[in-house]
């Protein structure tokens, strides 16, 4: 790593600020969290993303101390976590409900762990107006919490988990009450405010939007273990499975027998395509069973065959949607599978227009495509 890779989970060298080693959590006969192990980094904002169900909570809640492990340790600077009381951890939690007091000032709120940790008033309220002015609601101090927005509300609540300095801040979904523009919006805000003050988060969420957005690194969590942890990009761009493929974002999935094998490249025999031409050597045996996974943006749609399709397809416009900068296809090809295809609106009016009904040929070049094994 060099001295500008911020990145330390890239250096062997660098030691991890919370290590969560062979967790298991169980419910009597049920597994909520599957033996799992997971590295997170000093200053890192970290996402567990899965879906509903797949022991992402869980897992943030053994971190708080508010649920046990059943098998497995817990480490944070090295120190093992089992049996310490969550008032007495050096992290703290932020509820999606945030879990304001109706009855106190947005000040008041965001003193109270101060002064109850003993804290003088004097000092609290220094402390608490620092952080108020750097969530930016210096002006709305004596407001009441039926008196904010939701985006308010929300950065009240942060204010109030930041304050006492954690070394670890966990966020259970802290988006999740807010409308979509300004969900985004508190996105960027959320990671202005984590690198200013350097502590790592943790943050548990459903969204796939919002795990690309915030995180350092993802964790893709399914039946209570995780999938596959990477950098956003790697996550989408080289997805380990079905399930992450299927999961982050919208994927094309072309299964066949590999038919060539070879080192600097491969094909697949797909019911749908035909032979599909991978321009790189694949790990895998001839005969096996593969999957092809090619993004919506990556597979071109015309009405005639380019150059550029060393696979292709013919098919049949069945919906368009038009979503602004981008109009998204779905395609029935003549064999009966579906697929979609994004295409960039960069002019108002494009000369290859296509429209409901149209044959097209849909088809991606040697590298765009995804093998996956599992």
């Amino acid at each position: 790593m060099n001295a500008t890779d911020l990145r330390p989970w890239r250096d062997p060298s660098q030691k991890p600020l919370l290590q969560i080693k062979s967790v298991t959590k169980k419910f009597s006969d049920f597994v909520a969290v599957d033996d799992v192990s997971l590295d997170i980094y000093a200053g890192e904002l970290f996402c567990l993303l899965g879906g509903s169900g797949c022991g992402k909570s869980t897992l943030l809640r053994m971190l708080a101390g508010f649920e046990e492990a059943t098998e497995g340790q817990i480490l944070l600077d090295g120190e093992d976590l089992s049996g310490v009381a969550p008032h007495e951890r050096p992290t703290n939690m932020m509820f999606q409900s945030y879990a304001l007091f109706p009855h106190m000032s947005v000040l008041k709120n965001v003193m109270y762990g101060l002064v109850h940790g003993g804290m003088t008033k004097a000092e609290a309220e220094t402390t608490a107006m620092e952080m108020l002015k750097l969530v930016k609601l210096e002006k709305f101090i004596k407001r009441k919490p039926h008196q904010l927005s939701g985006g308010q509300r929300q950065r009240v609540a942060l204010a109030r988990a930041l304050v006492k300095k954690p070394r670890l801040l966990l966020l259970d979904e802290p988006l999740g009450a807010l409308d979509k523009k300004l969900r985004e919006e508190t996105q960027f805000e959320l990671i202005r405010i984590q690198e200013t003050l350097g502590v790592t988060f943790v943050v548990v969420t459903h969204d796939q939007e919002e795990a690309m957005t915030l995180a350092s690194r993802i964790g893709v969590m399914n039946d209570g273990y995780i999938e596959q942890i990477g950098e956003p990009r790697e996550i989408y761009e080289f997805p380990k499975s079905k399930f992450v493929a299927n999961f982050i974002g919208d994927v094309n999935l072309f299964e066949g027998e590999m038919i060539v094998d070879e080192p600097d490249r491969a094909a697949v025999l797909n019911d749908s395509v035909g032979e599909i031409a991978i321009t790189h050597g694949v790990s895998g045996t001839l005969g096996q069973e593969l999957t092809i996974a090619v993004r919506p943006e990556k597979l071109e749609i015309s009405k005639k065959k380019s150059a550029k399709m060393l696979n292709s397809a013919k098919g049949v416009v069945e919906d368009i949607a038009y979503l602004g900068s981008q109009s998204v296809y779905h395609v029935r090809l003549d064999s009966g599978k579906l697929v979609k295809a994004f295409r960039a609106n960069r002019v108002r009016e494009a000369e290859d227009d296509l429209t409901w009904e149209d044959r097209v040929v849909v088809g991606w070049d040697g590298s765009s495509g995804v093998v996956l094994s599992q």
